[in-house]
């Protein structure tokens, strides 16, 4: 796999985003991945998009799977530099401020908008979910044969896989949808809208949790990658500290909070507003509740502050991308962008940089000079510095992340004293404060609380959580987001032009 969806520059092979004019696509013959899909399914279930990768088949032994294992979990983080890239400057937190590149900033802030031949996370996906489906066709062939248990878990693992790279999709897609899976008679398959996008991927996770309580206490048959050691050690139940289970259900717990607040999206009456909660739907967010709670990495008693000078550890509450410089494997990309990752002054507006012992220990002094003199008034001269090496890990679950999202289950249930209760546990055992903060009981007291902890507990994550926030609830044109009276409030990565040229220039959402 190469970082072919990546914006090149420099450093495209380690995925640092540089000039997006100069967009290198994994299936430059191939205009429309959605094209290739085969099989219809019906709504709300399983997606079944053909394995792109080479080679187009797994060998039918026990080696062979292990390997393609392995190669999923590799492709499916080829794109979290990108990810990051957009994401985190949708959320005004960081600029990617070059000299030679200074379209990367206006495009990030919605001060110009992205254009669609640049768009990365897409391809990358499709790949790695159409492997992740030959993976599952191939274990029911594999010599020697697995246990049903066994058979059930790598199913299972290989689902849940799938459902994150749709989830990555959807999160960057958002109200433009995503394809799923193919029409009934082949072709382009329907672009779903993001509710039932959400839906679908919920469904998924839920498909691949059955067939991990199916294999049950079992150890897991394939070996995955270090950053997901703290759920290797068995399949479920995802109560058991340890199973991949829980890895899954820490997922479902946050896909059922983006489904129920699509489907408020989905109507300007249920919709939420900058100063109203809106109607998210009450069953998908109980549903999110019982699954996050359900997870052994739903742990926000055990909270500590982070270490400065540390890095993000490989411990049983925290599941890692994880990257090196060993040769053919990819860097972690943040760390390749030290220097013009700059930090931005809404971020550290909205922190306790004396006392917050987050901030303390992500960030630092820089000793880069900025790169574009005219910047320095949206800039400052504090460096995010928790991704040490080449190596350093990037969460996508992480304990604290998920304390403030099961908030953000309660808040939209209504409950603003759990939702409360949980932001404090965050506020005090990650940031190190000895008092809880006092928080009015209103709907945006607590929801502006939560976005304030939330920010500084997960920026530069893979979790994108703020910037899914701000849509959530409609904040894309408040203060702190807004630069001027052109802003275009961007937080959507476009569509790739090639998939709307492959589909005769008409992408239209299929959305009851």
């Amino acid at each position: 796999m190469t970082a072919a969806s990546t914006p090149s520059g420099s450093a495209t092979a380690t995925g640092l985003p540089g000039r997006l004019s100069r967009v290198r696509r994994a299936l430059p013959s191939v205009p429309l991945l959605a094209a290739l899909l085969v099989g219809a399914m019906t709504a709300c279930k399983d997606s079944n998009i053909p394995f792109f990768n080479a080679p187009t088949s797994i060998a039918s032994s026990q080696d062979g799977i292990q390997n393609a294992v392995t190669g999923l979990f590799a492709a499916s983080r080829v794109d979290i530099g990108t990810l990051i890239f957009y994401m985190t400057q949708f959320a005004r937190d960081e600029g990617n401020i070059q000299f030679d590149n200074p379209q990367n900033i206006q495009f990030g802030t919605g001060i110009t908008p992205i254009p669609a031949n640049g768009a990365g996370v897409w391809d990358n996906e499709y790949l790695a979910i159409g492997h992740a489906l030959s993976i599952i066709g191939a274990v029911p062939k594999a010599q020697p044969a697995y246990t049903p248990q066994q058979a059930a878990a790598i199913v299972g693992i290989a689902q849940t896989i799938e459902a994150l790279n749709f989830m990555m999709l959807a999160e960057t897609r958002d109200t433009l949808g995503i394809p799923i899976h193919a029409a009934a008679a082949g072709g382009p398959g329907p672009v779903y809208c993001n509710k039932d996008a959400w839906a679908q991927i919920v469904a998924l996770l839920d498909s691949a949790e059955a067939n991990l309580l199916t294999a049950g206490t079992i150890p897991l048959p394939v070996k995955l990658p270090p950053g997901f050691s703290g759920v290797s050690g068995s399949a479920g139940p995802p109560t058991t500290a340890g199973s991949f289970a829980s890895f899954n259900r820490a997922l479902a717990g946050k896909a059922g909070l983006e489904l129920a607040y699509a489907i408020a999206r989905n109507s300007a009456a249920t919709a939420p507003t900058p100063s109203s909660p809106g109607a998210p739907d009450a069953a998908a967010l109980q549903r999110a509740d019982s699954a996050i709670t359900a997870s052994a990495l739903f742990a926000p008693a055990s909270l500590t502050p982070p270490v400065p000078g540390a890095q993000f550890a490989n411990d049983a509450s925290t599941v890692n991308w994880d990257f090196s410089s060993i040769a053919g494997d990819l860097v972690n990309p943040i760390n390749q962008g030290i220097g013009v990752w700059v930090t931005l002054r809404t971020l550290a507006a909205d922190v306790d940089t004396l006392n917050d012992a987050r901030w303390k220990a992500k960030f630092g002094p820089t000793k880069f000079q900025l790169q574009i003199p005219s910047y320095a008034p949206i800039s400052t001269a504090d460096l995010f510095q928790y991704y040490p090496t080449t190596n350093s890990p990037i969460p996508i679950v992480r304990t604290e992340e998920l304390a403030l999202v099961r908030a953000q289950i309660r808040l939209g249930l209504g409950d603003l004293a759990g939702a409360t209760t949980l932001i404090n546990q965050v506020h005090q055992g990650a940031g190190g404060f000895g008092t809880p903060l006092n928080i009015a009981q209103t709907y945006t007291a607590v929801r502006d609380s939560l976005m304030k902890e939330q920010r500084i507990s997960t920026v530069f994550e893979a979790s994108s959580d703020r910037t899914i926030a701000i849509r959530m609830y409609g904040l894309q044109a408040v203060a702190d987001t807004t630069w001027g009276s052109k802003d275009l409030h961007t937080t959507i990565v476009p569509v790739p032009s090639t998939e709307i040229e492959g589909r005769n220039n008409n992408y239209t959402r299929t959305c009851p």
